[in-house]
């Protein structure tokens, strides 16, 4: 009897079908993990190019004499701040005016604020909070 070996046998197939099929679950978790450290990535870099603006509008509203506050800042990042007194000058008669170039008199106090800033990036199901901690200077009048 002659056998005609065209094909493979069942082992064969068996064997490239758990090396095929092991290739494809190793690449679908790399995928995976790369898509989670892309989104990482991405919320850190959404945060950190919002902030400069979000600084600049608690440190308008402190001019304005508020304590706290929260905002949008677009349809993906939320803030929400609070600020505690550390130290204040004793009263000044004058001061320099940015706006106008010259003296402004009157009494005024220099106050030292500790400002405690949490930053949310949200976007479909993520979500990244980032807290930051800094000191502000402020006028009182």
């Amino acid at each position: 009897m002659s056998y005609n070996n065209k094909g493979f046998t069942l082992v064969e197939v068996m064997i490239s079908a758990v090396i095929l099929f092991s290739a494809l679950a190793i690449g679908t978790l790399a995928y995976r993990t790369s898509i989670r450290a892309v989104d990482r990535i991405t919320a850190h870099v959404v945060i950190a190019d919002a902030l400069p603006g979000i600084m600049a509008i608690v440190k308008t509203e402190i001019i304005e004499h508020k304590n706290q506050g929260d905002g949008h800042c677009g349809n993906e990042i939320s803030y929400a701040w609070n600020s505690k007194k550390i130290k204040s000058s004793k009263n000044i008669r004058s001061s320099y005016d940015e706006v106008t170039g010259g003296l402004e008199y009157g009494r005024f106090q220099v106050v030292l604020n500790n400002i405690e800033l949490t930053v949310t990036y949200e976007r479909g199901s993520r979500k990244k909070a980032a807290r930051y901690e800094y000191q502000e200077l402020s006028w009182l009048g």
